[in-house]
């Protein structure tokens, strides 16, 4: 089993290079960038989930502390939470018969 974790990761290496292991700064940049743009627009129907703020924060801490494999991790987590909360919220409004724009929630 070792041998074959060494083997795929040492493929890894000499096909994409050692970057492919490892997140830099401008991949988490753009991780948070998409997790933020996922947020706003969730929180403009006013459906946020509660974690993913906090979800959202922790990518920042991270990429602050040069750990980016950690923030593109959490953020890309953000981003799926964000996004989740969006489907529910859209799901919810069409049962109670409102609609979602990008100005928020609207009567029909």
């Amino acid at each position: 089993m070792k041998k074959t974790v060494v083997g795929i990761v040492s493929c890894v290496v000499l096909l994409f290079g050692v970057d492919a292991l490892a997140a830099t700064a401008a991949d988490a940049g753009q991780a948070i960038a998409a997790a933020k743009a996922a947020v706003a627009k969730t929180a403009a129907i006013h459906y946020q989930w509660s974690d993913t703020p906090k979800v959202l924060k922790e990518a920042e801490a991270a990429e602050q502390a040069g750990k980016y494999d950690e923030a593109v991790a959490k953020a890309k987590h953000a981003e799926e939470l964000a996004q989740l909360a969006y489907a529910q919220g859209e799901e919810q409004a069409k049962k109670v018969g409102v609609k979602i724009t990008d100005q928020g929630v609207q009567l029909n």
